[in-house]
C-alpha cells in the first residue's frame, strides 16, 4: 500500500472514528467543559470542522501556485462554549472531511509532491502537509479521550 493510499484511508476514518468514540455521548456531557480554560468535546468537534476548510485551501494552493508561502493555521477559541447539537457538529467534521478527501483523491500522484513553504516547518510538500493533517486529527482523537475520561469522572 503506498503513502498516500495509507494517508487517504487515515483521513477516511477519522469521521467514522469520532462517530463510534461518541455514539454513546450525551448531549449534557459533549457541551461540558472539564474546566473553564479546557475545551468541552463539542469544542473540538468545533474545532475540526473550523480548520479543515482551511487546510483543503492551503492544499489547493499548494497543488496551483508555485512553492505557496503557507501560513500558521490556529484559529481563535471561543471562550463560549458551542452549542451545536452533537449530530450536527459530527455531520459538519464529517462534509468538510469528505471535500478534502474529493479533492486529494482526485489529484494526480506528482502533485502530491509538489512544494510549499510553510511559516514555521520551512520547505515541504503536499503529502507532509497530508501527514501533518492526520497528526492533527490523532491529537485531537487523543484529546477527546481524555475529556471524556475527565468528563466521566466529574459526573
Amino acid at each position: 500500500m503506498s503513502k498516500r493510499a495509507i494517508l487517504l484511508d487515515a483521513l477516511t476514518s477519522m469521521p467514522k472514528d469520532l462517530a463510534f468514540m461518541l455514539r454513546r455521548a450525551d448531549e449534557a456531557i459533549v457541551h461540558h467543559r472539564p474546566t473553564p480554560d479546557q475545551w468541552a468535546i463539542a469544542d473540538v468537534l468545533h474545532h475540526l470542522a473550523t480548520v479543515e476548510p482551511l487546510y483543503l485551501a492551503r492544499l489547493q494552493r499548494i497543488v496551483h501556485e508555485e512553492r505557496p508561502f503557507l501560513p500558521y493555521i490556529h484559529p481563535a477559541t471561543d471562550p463560549n462554549p458551542t452549542t451545536t447539537p452533537l449530530a450536527d457538529l459530527l455531520t459538519a467534521v464529517t462534509r468538510t472531511r469528505q471535500e478534502t478527501l474529493t479533492y486529494l483523491e482526485a489529484l494526480k500522484p506528482g502533485q502530491w509532491q509538489r512544494t510549499a513553504v510553510h511559516q514555521t516547518l520551512g520547505p515541504t510538500s503536499l503529502r507532509f502537509m497530508v501527514q501533518l493533517l492526520v497528526e492533527h486529527d490523532t491529537e485531537h482523537l487523543n484529546q477527546l479521550a481524555q475529556i471524556q475520561q475527565k468528563t466521566r469522572n466529574n459526573f
